[in-house]
C-alpha cells in the first residue's frame, strides 16, 4: 500500500470515529471531557490513597468495594426518575454531584472520610450511568441508538488515553500536589460534561404506552427475560477484568514477555476500539443480529484467551507475539460484544421505560465489576492454562445463550396469530 493510500485509509478511520456536527457531537464533547478526567484519576487513584492519604491497599479495596455495592441501590430508582422527569437535566445534575464528590477526595485524610466520599461518588456514578443510558435512547431507535453508543465508546477510549498520558507526568513526579492536580482536574471535567449535556435538545418525559399517569419503578423487576439478559451481559463482561487485572498479572508472573509489554497490549486494544467500534457495531440494533454478534464474540474472545495461555513457557519473542495475537482476537470479540450489548439492552426494553430498564441492565455490569477480578484471579492467574480454558469455555457458552433468550423474547412479544 502506497503512502497516500495509507494516509487516506487512516483519515477514513478517524472520520468514522468522529460524529457529525449536531447533538451527537455535543454528546461526544461531554464524553470526551469526562473520560479525560477518568484517565487522570484512575491512573493515580490507588497510589494517591496509599502514598498520600496513608491508607493501606487493603483498606482502599474495602472502601471501593463498599462504594460499588452502594451504587447498585440507585441504578433502577434513578433510571425511573429519568423516565418521569426527563433524562437531560437529571444527567447534568448527577455530573455536577460527581464533580463535587471528586473534589471532596482532596480533603480526605482518614478511612472513614474515604468511605463516605467513595459511597457518595459511587452512587452518583451509577446514577449517571443509568440516566445516560436513558438519554442515549432518545437518539433514534435500533441501529441509530447502537451507533450513538459506539461513537461514545470510541471517544471515551480516546479520552481515557489522553488522561492517562497526563497522569503519567504526575506519577513521574510522585508528589501530593501532582496527585491533587489530577483529582481536581477530574472534578472539573464533570462540570464541563454537564455544560455540554445542557446544550443537547430538550428531552421531556415520554408518555406511557398504557395511557396511565404513572408506572411503578418495579416494572423491570418483573421482566424476567430482561433481567436474565442483564445477568448474561454481566457474566460476559468478565472479559473486561481480564484486560485490567488478568493480563498484567499473567504477563508479569507467568510469561517471559517484558513488563512493559502490558502497555503495548493495552495500546493495541485502545487503538482498535477508537478506530473500529462504530464499524463493528453496525447491525446490532436488531436483537436477533445482536444475539448472533454475542455468539461470534464469545468465540473470538475464547480464542484470545487460548493465545494468552500459550504464552506461558514460550521464549520472550514468541510470548510477545502470541500475546498480541490474543489481544487482537480479544478486542475483536470486545467490539462485537459492545454493539451486541447495546442492541439487546435497548431492544428488549420497554420504550416508555428506557430509564428504568437501562438502570436494571447496568446492574449486571456493576455486579460483574465487583466479582470479576476475583473470578479472573481464581481461574486464569491461579490455575494457569486450565484456568484460561475454563474462562474461554464460559465466555463461549454465555455468548451462545443470548440466541435462545432472544427467540423466547420475540415469541412473547410478537406471538403468532391464531
Amino acid at each position: 500500500m502506497s503512502e497516500p493510500e495509507r494516509r487516506s485509509r487512516g483519515a477514513r478511520l478517524v472520520r468514522a470515529a468522529i460524529p457529525e456536527p449536531g447533538p451527537l457531537r455535543t454528546l461526544a464533547k461531554s464524553t470526551l471531557a469526562n473520560t479525560i478526567g477518568s484517565g487522570l484519576f484512575f491512573t493515580i487513584e490507588v497510589i494517591y490513597f496509599t502514598r498520600s492519604v496513608g491508607l493501606s491497599v487493603h483498606l482502599v479495596a474495602v472502601g471501593l468495594g463498599i462504594a460499588a455495592a452502594a451504587g447498585l441501590l440507585v441504578s433502577v430508582p434513578v433510571g425511573h426518575l429519568a423516565d418521569r422527569w426527563g433524562p437531560r437535566e437529571l444527567n447534568a445534575a448527577t455530573c455536577v454531584g460527581e464533580g463535587l464528590a471528586m473534589a471532596a477526595f482532596s480533603l480526605v485524610h482518614s478511612f472513614g472520610g474515604f468511605v463516605l466520599v467513595s459511597v457518595v461518588g459511587g452512587m452518583l456514578s451509577n446514577a449517571t450511568g443509568s440516566v445516560r443510558g436513558a438519554m442515549m435512547s432518545r437518539f433514534g431507535v435500533g441501529d441509530e441508538r447502537v451507533r450513538v453508543r459506539a461513537f461514545q465508546r470510541a471517544v471515551a477510549n480516546f479520552g481515557i488515553a489522553i488522561g492517562m498520558l497526563f497522569a503519567g507526568v504526575a506519577l513521574a513526579y510522585d508528589t501530593r500536589a501532582g496527585y491533587l492536580a489530577m483529582i481536581l482536574g477530574n472534578a472539573l471535567t464533570f462540570f464541563v460534561a454537564a455544560f455540554f449535556i445542557m446544550r443537547l435538545p430538550a428531552m421531556p418525559p415520554l408518555p406511557l404506552v398504557d395511557g396511565s399517569s404513572r408506572e411503578p419503578m418495579t416494572v423491570v423487576l418483573k421482566d424476567h427475560r430482561y433481567l436474565l439478559a442483564s445477568a448474561l451481559n454481566g457474566l460476559f463482561s468478565i472479559h473486561i477484568a481480564v484486560q485490567s487485572v488478568g493480563i498484567p498479572l499473567w504477563v508479569i508472573d507467568h510469561t517471559r514477555a517484558p513488563r512493559w509489554w502490558v502497555a503495548v497490549l493495552l495500546v493495541v486494544n485502545t487503538m482498535m476500539v477508537v478506530t473500529l467500534q462504530v464499524r463493528f457495531s453496525r447491525g446490532s440494533g436488531d436483537v436477533v443480529r445482536a444475539a448472533r454478534a454475542f455468539r461470534r464474540s464469545g468465540l473470538l474472545i475464547g480464542l484470545g484467551f487460548l493465545c494468552y495461555a500459550a504464552a506461558e513457557g514460550a521464549n520472550a519473542v514468541v510470548a510477545c507475539a502470541v500475546l498480541v495475537l490474543g489481544m487482537i482476537f480479544h478486542t475483536l470479540g470486545e467490539l462485537y460484544s459492545s454493539g451486541a450489548s447495546w442492541g439487546i439492552g435497548f431492544g428488549m426494553a420497554r420504550e416508555d421505560l428506557q430509564g428504568q430498564y437501562q438502570g436494571a441492565y447496568a446492574l449486571g455490569r456493576s455486579i460483574s465489576g465487583i466479582l470479576a477480578p476475583l473470578i479472573v484471579i481464581s481461574t486464569a492467574v491461579t490455575l494457569g492454562r486450565p484456568g484460561w480454558v475454563i474462562l474461554a469455555a464460559g465466555l463461549v457458552l454465555v455468548g451462545a445463550a443470548f440466541s435462545p433468550l432472544v427467540r423466547s423474547y420475540l415469541r412473547a412479544t410478537d406471538p403468532a396469530p391464531g
